[in-house]
């Protein structure tokens, strides 16, 4: 049920748990220093305890420092790797502190008392990493032992079996919160997966890849926006594959999909990934967007798609032009003003052009 350290480390150092234990440090000790300040009856702390209760005041505000202000780089910084050791460190105060609480009021039963105050919010704010609870633990259950076995008078076999079941007790709230921390994860997880689905859904075409047409509005409306900015034009693209009905008849519509796929690809393969994007935009037409200085250049990613179609071969048993795969293609500068609707029957009506002229070729 263990976690990967460095992932467990990572998640607690980021969440409040951290600060609350260096928190709870503070008060604990301050408590423990100021408990028989306002009353005569009890006595002060002996020098000894005052010392380590100073100290963990001190290592807990100098990590709550640290902690507040690197919060957002905590997990990336030299701190992080010293963390297995800052735990370590307040693990062996609080054992040596229990250790003198011990022999100063010679009752094993504070050192139980007090151990488990203290490994209780242990446990909570270190559940997902094993190693640094077993750090922190580690200390105070030899300590605990250490009482146990070699500072009493008597043996006691209840008070023994006390201990061992408050420590059952308290690790075996470990489990029970790492499960539940996994649980959620689990969902998270599952619940990015099902987003991601829905968003490739909504944005792409289940068979290509490409975008699909209702994305085509977003995009034109981007590229649009983007025009003043750095004075270029716009331009669309609309292809249709040559004779893909006879292609569907001679080879069948599981050999169309391919098809399509196949020439999905070589349309992606052909553009410039800063500023052209492809759509499929019903059946075997496909729309490709461009922001290009003139032309000339929207020719030339016409050309790369003709010849990478070619280069692939898909035979064409039904085709009228070639005894492989064609396209035929109509180029369309957008004006200002003018609505993609618009842009779209200009670019139509140069495909339509293009098929009127044979076929296999590009109008603009």
């Amino acid at each position: 049920m263990d976690i990967n350290h460095n992932t467990g480390e990572n998640v607690i150092t980021s969440t409040k748990g951290y600060m609350w234990f260096l928190s709870l440090n503070i008060i604990f000790c301050t408590w423990l220093l100021l408990r028989g300040t306002h009353r005569s009856d009890v006595e002060d702390l002996p020098l000894m305890l005052q010392i380590l209760c100073g100290c963990i005041i001190a290592l807990s505000l100098i990590n709550l420092l640290i902690t507040v202000k690197i919060k957002k780089n905590i997990n990336d910084g030299f701190y992080h790797k010293l963390l297995p050791f800052v735990v370590l460190a307040f693990g062996l105060l609080w054992s040596v502190l229990f250790l003198n609480f011990t022999l100063y009021y010679q009752n094993p039963l504070i050192t139980l008392m007090l151990t488990v105050s203290v490994l209780l919010p242990a446990t909570i704010t270190f559940y997902i990493s094993g190693r640094l609870l077993l750090l922190f633990s580690a200390p105070l259950v030899v300590c605990l032992l250490y009482v146990e076995f070699f500072l009493q008078d008597k043996f006691s076999v209840a008070q023994v079996v006390g201990a061992v079941i408050m420590l059952m007790v308290i690790y075996s709230a470990r489990y029970i919160l790492l499960e539940w921390y996994q649980r959620v994860q689990r969902s998270e997880y599952e619940k990015n997966i099902l987003i991601k689905k829905l968003v490739q859904q909504a944005h792409y075409d289940a068979l290509t890849g490409l975008f699909n047409r209702l994305s085509l509005t977003r995009f034109f409306e981007e590229c649009v926006s983007s025009l003043s900015a750095n004075n270029k034009k716009l331009f669309m693209i609309v292809m249709d594959i040559d004779f893909f009905k006879q292609y569907n008849d001679v080879y069948g519509h599981v050999a169309g999909d391919k098809c399509l796929i196949k020439v999905s690809q070589c349309i992606e393969k052909s553009l410039r990934k800063e500023s052209d994007s492809a759509f499929r935009f019903g059946g075997e037409e496909f729309v490709v967007l461009t922001v290009c200085d003139d032309i000339s250049q929207v020719k030339a990613i016409s050309q790369r798609i003709q010849q990478n179609i070619a280069h692939a071969h898909i035979l064409h048993k039904g085709s009228d032009v070639s005894s492989v795969l064609t396209i035929s293609q109509g180029i369309a500068q957008w004006k200002q003003g003018m609505a993609l609707e618009a842009l779209v029957e200009q670019a139509d009506q140069q495909l339509y052009k293009a098929k009127k002229n044979g076929r296999n070729c590009v109008c603009y």
